[in-house]
């Protein structure tokens, strides 16, 4: 979800959309300096009347959002939006900083076998890139 749109159009701004849907370091929902992501097992337990009836855009006609995209563990957005780009591993806004953009290219480009010596090593390579 593009930060820009929850301060500007989500009732109560950024820190009501962060009480409202737990964004903090003790769940699975991230945060950068563009972007907020919420996690779930399933797509379809996203509440996007939610999101909507608290200001947030949704065409449900055109399943679309100029405001948010749903993009799925190991694929690419439902909708394609114009400030975000993804490799399918990390999505990052088109206003993020190029050392952010590099990280989160290089992670995405990482093998396997060197991702899971990270994880050994105690770094997590899929943690927030800011």
């Amino acid at each position: 979800i593009d930060k820009a749109a929850i301060e500007k159009k989500y009732q109560g701004g950024i820190a009501q959309f962060r009480m409202d849907h737990s964004i903090d370091e003790d769940n699975d929902n991230q945060e950068d300096n563009e972007l907020i992501a919420m996690s779930s097992m399933d797509i379809d337990d996203f509440d996007i009347d939610h999101l909507v009836s608290s200001g947030l855009h949704y065409d449900e006609t055109l399943h679309f959002s100029t405001d948010f995209t749903l993009i799925p563990r190991y694929g690419t957005s439902f909708w394609k939006t114009y400030w975000l780009n993804d490799n399918k591993v990390f999505a990052w806004h088109k206003q993020a900083s190029q050392a952010s953009i590099d990280r989160a290219i290089e992670l995405g480009n990482t093998t396997m076998e060197t991702l899971g010596i990270m994880w050994e090593n105690g770094e997590n390579p899929l943690k927030t890139i800011i």
